[in-house]
């Protein structure tokens, strides 16, 4: 590189892919590239999807993705757009009911493989009242022909996580959340899921699990549970809409947030993604920036 001023230089953009910066850290120098910059401000790569309804208007078609992977929710069909923006700042759905029971927010398939050793890192902010008993409130798996996940809301206020696949037909489920997260009141619920290592974490309100003692845990009896599918990843139930299930109830979601990683990839520690929640609710629209982990 020439000894010139930069004020000298002529202009280079638009940035290219080989274009490199020089830095100096810690007394030595070093080079970035523009992907690396990139990779340190952009959403994390592993995104799947981030809502914010906080910066949506009523009458917006869909519930849409902010981290660029493009997978925007939309109304099922018995969910007008009116009833999915009908409470401001969340996108809302309607407890399933008899020949009504596509009342929900459908995001496209997120088909996880937690059998096959991928990890989920979930996120979620919103207003959901304690069913008059178990419902799901989230997820993409029901039973054993409807395979996948189930984030249920129990009568008591908890919540609490299924897998499901033609073995484990009834759910295998891991301990329900020791403080309440559904009464009512504006909470969050956030869960790892390692299919990897067969263990989960949970937290609510961004503080862990005390019953999980500062770790990971098995989840349920460390089974596998073949989770793929094709079915949509849906906010108010966990059915896909050829179920017609009732399995469902009413939410208010004001944000979240879907990372996989794939077989192979360390799970984040449970103080890191502490962190990482904490900054969510403090910024729920702003997505998880690649440098986050």
């Amino acid at each position: 590189m020439s000894n010139t001023k930069v004020s000298a230089m002529a202009a280079g953009a638009p940035a290219q892919a080989a274009d490199a910066f020089h830095i100096a850290r810690s007394g030595a120098d070093y080079k970035l590239t523009i992907d690396d910059i990139a990779a340190y401000l952009l959403p994390n790569a592993s995104y799947y999807f981030h809502g914010f309804a906080g910066q949506q208007v009523n009458g917006d078609p869909k519930f849409y993705d902010v981290s660029g992977a493009g997978n925007h929710g939309a109304p099922g069909a018995n969910l007008s757009v009116e009833n999915a923006w009908a409470n401001d700042y969340y996108v809302s759905t309607i407890t399933p009911a008899g020949g009504a029971t596509d009342s929900v927010i459908r995001i496209p398939s997120l088909n996880f493989d937690y059998a096959g050793g991928e990890k989920l890192i979930l996120w979620w902010l919103g207003i959901v009242t304690a069913p008059g008993s178990n419902a799901a409130m989230m997820g993409d798996g029901l039973n054993g022909t409807h395979h996948g996940i189930k984030v249920r809301a129990n009568a008591t206020g908890k919540f609490q996580i299924g897998l499901y696949d033609a073995v484990s037909s009834s759910g295998l489920f891991g301990g329900a959340s020791t403080d309440t997260a559904f009464n009512g009141a504006l909470h969050s619920i956030a869960l790892v899921l390692d299919g990897e290592n067969k263990k989960y974490g949970m937290w609510v309100d961004e503080i862990y699990d005390s019953a999980l003692s500062g770790a990971y845990s098995t989840f349920g009896s460390g089974t596998d549970v073949d989770t793929q599918n094709s079915n949509t990843f849906n906010l108010g139930a966990s059915a896909p809409a050829a179920a017609a299930s009732t399995d469902g109830t009413a939410t208010l979601t004001r944000a979240l947030a879907i990372i996989r990683l794939g077989a192979g990839a360390d799970v984040p520690a449970v103080a890191t993604l502490t962190a990482i929640f904490q900054q969510l609710r403090a910024s729920p629209g702003r997505p998880v920036a690649g440098s986050a982990f």
